[in-house]
This record gives C-alpha cells, sequence and structure tokens, in this order.
C-alpha cells in the first residue's frame, strides 16, 4: 500500500479540490445573484462576503491542488465551509438543507484528513 500512498493522496486532493474550484467558477459566471444570495442569508457585507468566499475557494481550492501550503489551504476551506453551512444550510428539518449540511460535514472531514496527515508526497510541499 505504501507505494500507491502517494497517488491516492494526490488523487483525494484532486476530488476534493475539485468541488471548490468548481464553486468559484459559478460565482465568477453570476456574481449579482451570488450576491443576493448572500444578502438573502442575512450575511452582513454580501459585497465583502462575495469577494472573501471567492478568494476562500480560489486560493483554497488551488493550495489543495497543487500541494502548495496544503494544510493551510484546507483550513481556509473547512472555514468556508462552517460559515457557509451556517448561513445557507441550517435547516435541518428541510431534508434538503440536511443532505447540504451533511454533505459539507462530509467535504470538512475530508479536508481535516488532509491536514492530519498531509498531501502527500506528489505536492509541492512534498510531506
Amino acid at each position: 500500500m505504501a507505494s500507491i500512498e502517494p497517488l491516492l493522496k494526490l488523487a483525494g486532493r484532486l476530488a476534493l479540490s475539485a468541488i471548490f474550484i468548481w464553486a468559484a467558477f459559478g460565482k465568477i459566471m453570476n456574481p449579482s445573484a451570488t450576491v443576493a444570495q448572500i444578502q438573502s442569508a442575512g450575511m452582513p457585507m454580501p459585497g465583502l462576503m462575495y469577494a472573501l468566499a471567492l478568494a476562500s475557494l480560489i486560493a483554497g481550492g488551488a493550495m489543495l491542488l497543487l500541494g502548495w501550503r496544503t494544510r493551510a489551504g484546507a483550513a481556509i476551506l473547512v472555514l468556508y465551509l462552517a460559515i457557509a453551512t451556517y448561513y445557507f444550510h441550517y435547516n435541518l428539518a428541510d431534508r434538503m438543507q440536511m443532505v447540504m449540511a451533511l454533505k459539507n460535514a462530509g467535504l470538512a472531514g475530508g479536508l481535516l484528513y488532509v491536514i492530519a496527515s498531509g498531501p502527500g508526497k506528489l505536492s509541492l510541499d512534498r510531506g
């Protein structure tokens, strides 16, 4: 198993990073709708929150993808998920919101695993 561990860690980082990079692309393509959604969720300073969300998704996703400062990138994404879950998926009585909250918890779990175990040898971090 040790011989394929670097490939498995790389595949895991690629799979995890894809959802965040794709989410950033969606937010870039429709900024006004994203800002309106942020505002309707009751977040303060929707324009700033949009910029911070976009920066978190792009930076964290790229860091995870490349394996550069991987633990920091994963931590940024865990924080993003915690905030997004709190503001957008808090109504656990709604089945869809519960599914989305659990999906975010699963992603956070994968990111926490990356923080704990490192990015692997096939990364810019080399660890």
